[in-house]
């Protein structure tokens, strides 16, 4: 038994159930022993899981290109970027890599705030971006902002998913909450009243049926979050991707156990109870949560959708074909990098599982001339092995 799961148990037995929020944030973030905050957290070939970071380049030279426009209709004298949970830095070297190459100008302009908790991955994330750290900023919460006032851009990449939340069941017509209690030394699950009303106020304007048994997960620290980063934003843009739908969608009766699943070694599964500080845990995203608390919060919501109709828009078609190029003239495999880019905006793989929401605060005009039109819009035709683009 490992220390993290005696800590739990240990917490349990003092103070009896506790909720599945309390658990998750102690199996992720106990600051000696939690899955990220001690830095074990594993991305990529060897690791949990993938991010789209690990997959191609193209897509941070795809942020970068968002970056660069956000900087001209932002139009202010200091320009900062800040990148929330940005682990061992693959994005933002991505990201600064093409700025530097591309938009020098903002490049030498702007300030690369990473907020990250975990000081080993703080650590990891200085040699990787050593090429760039005389442009980089490391926060470790936003809090750390409070005195600021920011214009530029907050972004996220499969951020909000790590989020601790509440798992509730409608059972006869009234939410109940799941808790996680002790059966000798066996966790187990039990169910209660509600911790807090705010789980129960979380549906009001919802317009939704739920069945039976239905089993959902309430996130409530994303109110928080996009709070304290409208409180420090004093004009600019927010840009959070991350895979999860819109409510009627996520919190179908089709999903009747809910979205959280636990990563271990790329395999999934449905006990967080296993591995406790070893593996990651998650739910998929409520949108229309983030874009109501958004509006509540002074953030306007610009843009709903796919990351890859995103892709598409900010011009993914154009890196692939440049890269396609490129490889006739190395010895790098010729379907390499274009099996890759696909992986980030083809429907049936990253392309619809991931979501893209933009919201802004105090751009004025600007805000209409941000978002360039869509050249192509992304089809799928289920039942035929084909891809479609619509003009």
């Amino acid at each position: 038994m490992n220390q993290l799961t005696q800590i739990i148990k240990s917490l349990i037995r003092k103070s009896g159930p506790i909720t599945f929020d309390k658990f998750m944030e102690a199996a992720l973030y106990h600051p000696e022993y939690g899955y990220y905050a001690s830095g074990k957290a594993r991305i990529g070939k060897g690791g949990d899981y993938y991010t789209s970071p690990c997959v191609h380049p193209a897509f941070g030279e795809i942020l970068s290109r968002f970056i660069s426009r956000a900087y001209e209709v932002v139009n202010a004298p200091n320009f900062t970027v800040v990148e929330m949970g940005a682990g061992k830095g693959f994005l933002a070297l991505d990201i600064l890599d093409s700025l530097k190459r591309n938009s020098l100008e903002l490049y030498e302009r702007l300030i690369y705030s990473i907020i990250e908790i975990s000081p080993n991955i703080q650590e990891e994330a200085k040699t990787i971006l050593k090429g760039h750290i005389h442009k980089i900023r490391w926060i470790k919460s936003l809090s750390d902002l409070e005195s600021e006032s920011i214009c530029g851009v907050f972004i996220s990449n499969e951020l909000i998913d790590s989020f601790p939340f509440h798992r509730a069941r409608f059972k006869n017509g009234e939410l109940i909450e799941v808790f996680v209690a002790l059966r000798g030394e066996k966790f187990v699950e039990i169910l209660d009243n509600l911790s807090s009303s705010a789980l129960r106020e979380y549906f009001e304007g919802y317009d939704l049926d739920f069945e039976n048994e239905q089993e959902v997960e309430i996130n409530l620290r994303a109110k928080e979050w996009l709070s304290d980063i409208s409180r420090v934003l004093d004009k600019g843009l927010v840009l959070t991707i991350d895979y999860g739908y819109l409510a009627p969608e996520l919190f179908s009766p089709l999903r009747m156990r809910g979205t959280f699943l636990c990563f271990y070694k790329h395999t999934a599964n449905e006990n967080p109870y296993v591995n406790i500080g070893e593996q990651d845990i998650t739910a998929h995203v409520d949108f229309s949560n983030l874009i109501r608390v958004g509006e509540s919060v002074g953030l306007n919501t610009m843009k709903y959708t796919t990351q890859g109709q995103f892709l598409v828009d900010w011009g993914i078609l154009d890196i692939a074909e440049r890269y396609s190029g490129e490889e006739k003239s190395s010895d790098i495999p010729s379907q390499k990098n274009r099996m890759a880019i696909k992986n980030l905006f083809l429907p049936e793989l990253m392309g619809d599982k991931f979501k893209v929401l933009i919201q802004g605060k105090n751009l004025g005009y600007g805000a209409k001339t941000l978002y360039p039109p869509s050249p192509f819009r992304i089809s799928f035709q289920k039942g035929a092995d084909r891809y479609g683009f619509d003009t």
